[in-house]
C-alpha cells in the first residue's frame, strides 16, 4: 500500500467535515492528526520496504546469487500481483472476523481511532475494502514466506 493509496483511504474514511477538519492544513499548517497521519504511512512504507528488501535478499542468497536481484523484485511484483488477485476473488473476505482482523492491521492507526473499525467499514465501499483486504494479506503472507514457497505455490496451483 503506497502513500497515495493511504491518502485516497483518509478522503473515503473521513466525513466532509473531518476531512476539512483535519487533513486541510490552516494558516499553513497541519494538524496534529494530519502529523500523525504522516508518520503512519513512512511507518508504513519502512515497514513494506524492509520486507521487501529481506524477500528479495534471502532469494538472492538461496541461489547463491545465480538472479540479478532487479528479476527477483520483478518476479516478486508479480507473485504479488497475481496472490492479490487471486485474494480478491476469493471467498477469505467473506469471513468477517478475518475481514475485521485484517483491517484492523491494515488501516494506519491514526485513522482507526479517529473514527473507529465499524465507521470505517461502513463508510469505505467494499470494493475497496476487498483491495486493500487483499493487498495486506498478499503482502505480508509472501513476506513471511520464502520466496520459493510463494513461486511454486502459486505456480503449482
Amino acid at each position: 500500500m503506497t502513500s497515495s493509496s493511504l491518502e485516497v483511504l483518509a478522503g473515503l474514511a473521513l466525513s466532509t467535515q473531518e476531512y476539512i477538519d483535519l487533513m486541510i492544513f490552516k494558516d499553513g499548517k497541519p494538524s496534529e492528526f494530519y502529523q500523525n497521519y504522516v508518520k503512519d504511512i513512512q511507518a508504513t512504507i519502512t515497514e513494506n520496504a524492509a520486507a521487501e528488501f529481506h524477500c528479495i535478499w534471502k532469494e538472492h542468497t538461496r541461489l547463491q546469487g545465480a538472479k540479478p536481484r532487479t528479476l527477483i523484485s520483478d518476479e516478486l511484483s508479480l507473485k504479488l500481483s497475481n496472490l492479490q488477485a487471486e485474494l480478491e476473488n476469493s471467498d477469505l473476505f467473506d469471513d468477517i472476523p478475518s475481514r475485521k482482523g485484517v483491517m484492523t492491521r491494515a488501516v494506519p492507526k491514526t485513522l482507526l481511532a479517529k473514527i473507529g473499525l465499524d465507521a470505517l467499514l461502513e463508510r469505505l465501499p467494499i470494493s475497496y475494502q476487498r483491495a486493500l483486504f487483499s493487498s495486506f494479506v498478499s503482502s505480508h503472507f509472501v513476506s513471511a514466506l520464502a520466496f520459493s514457497v510463494v513461486v511454486s505455490l502459486i505456480i503449482h496451483k
